[in-house]
């Protein structure tokens, strides 16, 4: 059964509108959202599917190359292109938080193409926009934005978002998070029993279905956890830019070594802090996606970003860390020198892969140079 709910979670990775394509059949309205940061338990509570949007990497950027630069960040300018392309038309509304720069002027972009070449099949849109400091005046701000997200999506569904929805929905998505830290338990075994190709599979699958089916699938998926083959190589963490394949893994790991952990957005990090269901469902959001969101760029100190690296490759027995950092992702490269001589004084070792496109280019370079930071780390053993 565990093999069979894997394969369901690897399907609905593979072809992510799958399930919304259902969901719009049945009469339901999907509404998408760009990044990481964008509070499902709201969406859910509207009676809407939330679903992540992501590019293609195989895709050139062809068609949205004609109204954007190109020093945005290739992720941004891939799911830029598949807006420009139609490829989203089907969305009830699209959602972009200010997550980084690249993205919030990429919403602005789209709006602007939108009101201009009416002929471009754009879905409305609308910005959750969140501020990078984790003051007290900035929380209430984003308190201010929740509220008014409610109010969209009320006026998008037709109906109030109750109480009571709310706090279903939230629930669902905490017993989410919940199994997927059991999920990651079985990645920082020892041995390892999940691959980080699967675990990335696993864990993206729920941005792409109902929460509630994910939620069964995981169970599903555990319960059979002890048939799973115990995995063996080197342990390693990848820390960086956000991933939404599985190229990068399947290259490393065909160097031998196993990834058990990540800080990256849409790995393990997207599990990180339930919902504290003792508050007020607004403010309990606005803590959970404001004051405890585990997202770099919201950090009070370049300080907390460090320690939560050093603890995750320490909490799951990492040998080595790898830093991924795409084009014009410049962020998470200002963090870099940090966390590398913080890794180091822990006994860590790292490599750095930067300026990196959508589509892994180099990519016999870039197994070289794994390859030996593999062999280095089983030298040192």
């Amino acid at each position: 059964m565990s093999m069979a709910a894997l394969e369901t979670m690897k399907r609905h990775y593979r072809e992510r509108d799958l399930a919304a394509k259902r969901w719009k059949a049945k009469g339901g309205k999907v509404v998408g959202y760009a990044y990481t940061g964008i509070p499902e338990e709201l969406i859910i509570a509207s009676g809407c599917l939330p679903m992540m949007l992501t590019g293609e990497p195989d895709v050139p950027t062809t068609e949205g190359d004609q109204y954007m630069e190109d020093f945005f960040c290739p992720f941004v300018r891939s799911v830029h292109n598949s807006f420009v392309a139609g490829k989203f038309d089907f969305l009830d509304l699209a959602i972009f938080p200010h997550g980084n720069d690249s993205i919030k002027r990429c919403y602005f972009y789209l709006l602007a193409e939108k009101r201009s070449y009416p002929g471009l099949r754009i879905p409305p849109l609308t910005a959750f926009d969140v501020l990078h400091t984790r003051k007290h005046i900035a929380n209430r701000y984003v308190r201010g934005r929740m509220a008014a997200l409610k109010e969209k999506l009320e006026a998008l569904s037709g109906e109030e978002i109750t109480l009571s929805a709310l706090e279903r929905a939230i629930a669902v998505m905490n017993e989410n998070r919940r199994l997927l830290k059991k999920v990651a338990e079985l990645r920082r075994a020892e041995p390892p029993r999940i691959s980080g190709v699967d675990a990335l599979q696993i864990i993206g699958s729920g941005v792409f279905m109902p929460k509630e089916e994910h939620n069964e699938l995981l169970r599903q998926f555990l319960a059979g956890a002890g048939d799973l083959v115990a995995l063996d190589g080197p342990r390693l963490c990848v820390s960086g830019t956000i991933l939404d394949n599985t190229q990068l893994y399947e290259l490393v790991e065909s160097c031998g070594a196993v990834i058990v952990a990540e800080d990256v957005c849409t790995g393990n990090r997207y599990s990180d802090n339930l919902v504290d269901t003792s508050m007020e469902p607004l403010d309990a959001l606005t803590d959970r996606y404001h004051a405890r969101f585990m997202e770099g760029r919201r950090y009070p100190s370049l300080d907390e970003i460090t320690r939560y690296l050093v603890q995750t490759a320490r909490e799951a027995k990492c040998q080595g860390v790898i830093f991924n950092y795409m084009r014009w992702d410049d962020s998470h490269g200002w963090n870099y020198p940090s966390q590398r001589d913080a890794l180091k004084d822990s006994g860590i070792p790292s490599i750095v892969f930067e300026m990196q496109e959508y589509k892994l280019a180099g990519s016999e370079q870039l197994r070289t140079r794994t390859q030996a930071f593999v062999e280095m780390i089983e030298d040192a053993q």
